[in-house]
């Protein structure tokens, strides 16, 4: 039995998984727990967000008095979603003295079901149709002592369309609604925003209007403003605040301002069933005229229509719009909208932005076409590859604006935008983001076959890249096809001495030594080296890779002299090319510091482990895969001194990552609990050491199969754990007695 547990729900102790209802639920242990409990966890407001301090306050309080519900209502670009964000990152930075055990964001996709499955942090079940269930336990569990704070955006439905919302209702804690609807529900008490009373609403207009400044508008004028905020605005404050920035940015008066909205007919109009604008897009073309811009100037609104709502560095907006609009940075265009009232700048962050409300209506106005655009997706494009350094920390902020282009601008039609598409793939990968990644390769790879064919060299690299993406996410027999048929194209096409052909065998070769295929990997690696040391040489970082690879697989068949020789010239070479701060150096780091673990050597293992987590910390950040496998190795080497503290530590940091980033079918989230039952082990506590090795011998099993060669290693270690916690015991029979529970 694990652990006790006690479960707030039923006010009973359950040990381990939950058995509640007609379902055998496991879920998390309390100590697995984080306060942020969804993967939502870096929401933030955009820098745009003004801060409504009056409704801020008033719905802090609402939810630090534990209300059971709050539903926030108000028209479309009112800031529902802003003001949620707000206070969602002021209580994620809380640390001491927190109103709330755990807080979460679901971002609402139609149906409430799917969009708690999708977000949530829950125990995966062993059967896929129960990890629906799981998720609601996992909240009621969270919410039962009613200190859960749960904040579910831009809801669109009533209750009674949705059965998860009808469930929702009944779960206790602080819930903040966001939705445009007022007739929702009894159970959730509304709070209506964005109609702030009119003094608070002159007060936004005068500070925008005389930026900042204690100067007030004058008594004149006060009529003229309190119309133009009742009439003409329909008390949308979001319409105020553009109308202030643009008599600011046009030396009007209020009066001015109120003669100009006359002239042009703007007045907004709302229904009062769904407090929802109906003709909002109509007012501002009205206002915001874009027959009055140049083409230059609607060429640069169509590039903004088309990004994600974050501020854009105007070192990138130069870089990036200024050749399709055909103008230079003396021109001052970007200064020329922002000054027009069709851009956001933030002062501080040096940043450009466009508001959705604009965006959608330029977007639906202009329709943008890829080809007004060639100037901005190659910029783009360029902007995405990965430095000589090896960080992607710079270049991956910037990927929203990639998905968002391709999109929006329809790229991944024609066969010229594949490259667009294909590096991003590939950034996507480096950084661990393989769902994404996959999904773009798959892309790439229906292009390709739909217009040069299945046979086509380049349609073989696009399998290769997709194998690729596989491999990383341990789906190890769907890399093997696909880089099978990739070597079929390459063999019969380039000839087996080509260098592609040579990159597939190298690559296949890894599978094959991962799924135990070992005479296989070193009939292939043995091909890939001969060309590549015949056509590039000893000293090219590729074939540095092949003696990487060779000595990875030389030392996992316990051929320690092979793999040091290979280790060693594939550490020289990389090195001398790329320096020993590179992340590939200090993957030579990591690969010849296991091997000396393996040899007992953990002093040496611990110095070259550090080393490489250095590097990899600085370059991929702490939550990449290739990190966590640092914090593995690293307390793999401190286990081997009996340090069991620090190896507890550094396994249960690598586990966390895995799982979050790999999920938990992922051999190397299943070999952390492996290491963790090894830890145990050395400890003598054999229970624990059992119990985490039976959960990475079922999984491996489970998603592998018998032959599996990490199957096959985790059924070892559990035999060896038994033997020494009970010699006359009868392992086999304990264990086909474990499968039936």
């Amino acid at each position: 039995m694990g652990p006790e547990t006690v479960n707030r729900n039923k006010a009973s102790n359950f040990y381990g998984p939950y058995a509640g209802r007609d379902l055998y639920i496991t879920m998390y242990q309390d100590s697995e727990r984080e306060f942020i409990v969804t993967h939502n966890a870096d929401i933030k407001p955009t820098v745009y967000f003004i801060g409504r301090e009056t409704e801020l306050e008033y719905l802090r309080r609402r939810t630090e008095e534990g209300r059971k519900s709050v539903l926030i209502s108000g028209m479309g670009g009112i800031g529902k979603t802003q003001i949620c964000r707000k206070l969602f990152d002021e209580y994620s930075k809380i640390d001491k003295n927190r109103p709330f055990s755990h807080i979460g964001y679901i971002e609402y996709d139609g149906d409430m079901n799917n969009s708690l499955h999708t977000c949530l942090k829950f125990k995966k079940q062993e059967r896929q149709e129960d990890n629906l269930e799981a998720a609601w336990r996992e909240l009621e569990y969270l919410a039962s002592d009613g200190k859960l704070l749960l904040f579910v955006d831009n809801v669109n439905k009533p209750i009674s369309a949705d059965s998860g919302l009808q469930r929702l209702k009944e779960i206790p804690g602080a819930l903040v609604l966001t939705s445009r609807r007022t007739a929702f529900s009894k159970e959730f008490e509304p709070y209506r925003i964005g109609f702030l009373d009119m003094e608070q609403c002159k007060e936004i207009y005068r500070f925008i209007r005389y930026e900042g400044s204690k100067e007030k508008v004058p008594e004149e004028e006060i009529a003229d403003l309190e119309y133009i905020i009742g009439t003409q605005a329909a008390g949308h404050t979001l319409t105020i605040e553009f109308l202030a920035h643009l008599a600011r940015t046009k030396l009007w008066t209020t009066k001015d301002l109120r003669d100009k909205l006359t002239d042009k007919g703007f007045q907004l109009e709302y229904k009062d069933d769904e407090d929802k604008l109906v003709n909002i897009q109509k007012s501002y073309e009205a206002l915001y005229d874009l027959s009055e811009l140049s083409d230059a100037e609607q060429n640069i609104l169509e590039a903004f229509s088309v990004f994600p709502y974050i501020p854009l560095k105007a070192k990138i907006c130069n870089e990036w719009l200024l050749a399709d609009a055909g103008v230079s940075e003396d021109d001052d265009a970007l200064v020329g909208l922002y000054r027009k009232g069709w851009l956001q700048f933030d002062i501080k962050q040096q940043s450009y932005a466009m508001h959705p409300v604009f965006a959608q209506f330029i977007y639906d106005k202009c329709k943008p076409e890829y080809k007004r655009h060639h100037g901005l997706i190659e910029a783009c494009r360029k902007s995405l590859e990965i430095p000589e350094n090896g960080s992607a920390l710079e270049c991956q902020k910037l990927v929203p604006f990639a998905e968002k282009m391709i999109e929006k601008l329809g790229i991944g039609k024609d066969i010229r935008q594949v490259g667009f598409i294909s590096d991003c793939a590939y950034l996507l990968s480096y950084i661990a983001e393989y769902t994404k990644a996959e999904s773009m390769y798959k892309m790439d790879l229906e292009i390709k076959e739909k217009v040069l064919g299945k046979e086509h060299p380049n349609t073989a690299a696009s399998y290769n890249n997709l194998a690729r993406v596989y491999e990383d996410q341990g789906e190890y027999k769907k890399a093997e096809e696909l880089y099978e048929k990739s070597l079929q194209i390459r063999e019969s096409v380039l000839g087996e001495n080509h260098l592609d052909t040579a990159t597939t065998y190298n690559d296949l070769a890894s599978v094959y030594d991962r799924l135990g295929k070992c005479k296989k990997a070193e009939e292939l690696y043995e091909k890939c080296l001969q060309i590549r040391e015949d056509v590039l040489g000893e000293n090219h970082l590729d074939t540095a890779t092949t003696y990487n690879n060779m000595a990875v697989m030389y030392k996992r068949q316990r051929e320690y002299e092979k793999a040091e020789k290979l280790y060693e010239k594939s550490l020289r070479t990389r090195k001398s090319v790329l320096g020993e701060n590179h992340i590939v150096t200090a993957n030579s780091y990591n690969n010849m510091a296991v091997m000396y673990r393996d040899q007992g050597e953990y002093k040496k293992a611990e110095e070259l482990y550090e080393k490489c987590l250095r590097i990899r910390e600085s370059v991929l950040g702490e939550n990449h895969p290739d990190t966590a496998r640092s914090y593995n190795n690293l307390a793999g080497a401190y286990k081997g001194q009996n340090e069991y503290k620090k190896a507890k530590e550094l396994y249960e940091k690598s586990l966390q990552i895995r799982e979050k980033v790999l999920g938990e079918n992922h051999p190397d989230t299943i070999m952390s609990y492996n290491n963790l039952g090894g830890l145990y082990l050395s400890q003598k506590k054999y229970e624990l050491a059992l119990a985490n090795c039976f959960k990475a011998y079922k999984t491996f099993l489970r998603v592998f199969g018998v032959e599996y060669l990490y199957t096959k290693t985790t059924h070892r270690n559990m035999q060896k754990i038994y033997v020494e916690w009970k010699p006359e015991g009868d392992f086999e029979q304990w264990l086909e007695e474990k499968m039936k529970e």
